[in-house]
C-alpha cells in the first residue's frame, strides 16, 4: 500500500528526454525549477548528429532541412554555453552572407522570452518571414512563445562589402532601421552598415 506522500509524487522528467525531443521550453523550465545538470555528453551527441544530418541534407540539395537541423544544433549550443536562457537559443539575426532581399524584425514573448529581438529574411513576403520564423520556434519546441511582427524593409549586401537597408513593407509596415542596423552589425561586425532612405 502506498503512503500519503508516494501517491502523490510526481514522475520524474529526465531533461535529456526533453531535449532529444527538441521540447526545449519544458527541458528549460524543468532546469530552472529543479536545479538539476545537463547531460553535456548527450548533448553534445546530439548537437554532432544534427550537424551530421544538416551537411547531409545540404549536399542533397535540402537547404530548408539543413537550415532546421543547424538552428536545432545551435540551440543546443546556445544552452551547453549559456545555460536555460531561450534568447541564446535562438540566432539574433539570420541574413545570409550574400542575401538581397526583404527583411522582418521580430519581438518574441512568452515560453520564457524575455521580449526578445530578432531579425529574419528570406522570402518573397514579409508575412512568410514571419510564418517560416513561428515554424521555426515551434519546431525548437517553444510552444508558448508568440512571434510579433515589428515592421519590415529590405536588405542587400553591397560591393563595397556593406550592407544597406532601405525600403518598407507593404504588409508589416516599416521596422526600426536603426535597431535593425545594429543587428546585422553585430552579426557582421567587420562590415559596414548603411541605411538609405
Amino acid at each position: 500500500m502506498k503512503t500519503g506522500s508516494e501517491s502523490q509524487r510526481v514522475p520524474e522528467v529526465d531533461v535529456t528526454s526533453l531535449l532529444r525531443k527538441m521540447r526545449l521550453e519544458a527541458a528549460i523550465r524543468l532546469l530552472k525549477r529543479s536545479g538539476c545538470e545537463i547531460d553535456s555528453a548527450a548533448v553534445k551527441a546530439m548537437i554532432l548528429g544534427y550537424e551530421t544530418r544538416a551537411n547531409q541534407m545540404q549536399t542533397a540539395g535540402e537547404t530548408g532541412e539543413a537550415r532546421r537541423l543547424a538552428r536545432r544544433a545551435a540551440a543546443l549550443k546556445g544552452l551547453l554555453v549559456h545555460g536555460p536562457d531561450p534568447a541564446q537559443m535562438v540566432a539574433e539575426t539570420e541574413l545570409p552572407e550574400g542575401y538581397v532581399g526583404k527583411i522582418l524584425m521580430v519581438l518574441l514573448t512568452g515560453g520564457g522570452f524575455d521580449d526578445t529581438v530578432c531579425l529574419r529574411s528570406g522570402d518573397d513576403w514579409h508575412r512568410e518571414i514571419l510564418h517560416n520564423t513561428q515554424a521555426e520556434i515551434a519546431d525548437l519546441g517553444f510552444p508558448h512563445t508568440r512571434v510579433h511582427p515589428l515592421g519590415g524593409a529590405y536588405a542587400g549586401f553591397d560591393s563595397d562589402d556593406s550592407v544597406v537597408i532601405w525600403g518598407t513593407s507593404d504588409e508589416c509596415g516599416c521596422c526600426d532601421k536603426e535597431q535593425a542596423a545594429r543587428l546585422i552589425a553585430r552579426a557582421y561586425p567587420e562590415k559596414t552598415v548603411r541605411i538609405v532612405e
